[in-house]
């Protein structure tokens, strides 16, 4: 019994050091707050705003808006927001009754890559 106390005694703290170590390695930014909202109904709204769980790399992340027929449907380019690394912005045009697709990709400042995509609707 005394050789498995001391075995558990060493491994112990190993294994709560990895279980404290692995969720920072594995952080990516997240989509945290959206607007428009996804699958939304409203206005046109006057810009495209996603701030994510950390900051991210204005160079390597962006905001693209597509119709309903996947056509481009942004004129300018999305843009960090002042003094806020976590928010991309992507001012628009008045956007016609329709549905719409915002893409979003980004790299975290700790260099990993997400994307991914949501909906939302003018009336």
């Amino acid at each position: 019994m005394n050789r498995i106390a001391r075995l558990l005694s060493l491994v112990a703290p190993i294994l709560l050091l990895m279980f404290a170590v692995t969720p920072s390695a594995l952080a990516h930014a997240h989509p945290k707050i959206m607007k428009p909202a996804p699958e939304s109904t409203g206005p046109s709204p006057d810009s495209i705003s996603i701030t994510f769980s950390e900051g991210v790399e204005p160079k390597f992340s962006s905001i693209r808006l597509t119709d309903g027929d996947g056509k481009s449907a942004d004129t300018e380019v999305s843009r960090p927001a002042p003094n806020d690394p976590t928010t991309l912005i992507l001012p628009v045009r008045k956007l016609g009754p329709g549905t719409y697709t915002v893409h979003w990709s980004n790299v975290a400042v700790d260099g990993h890559r997400l994307e991914g995509s949501y909906k939302f609707t003018v009336k």
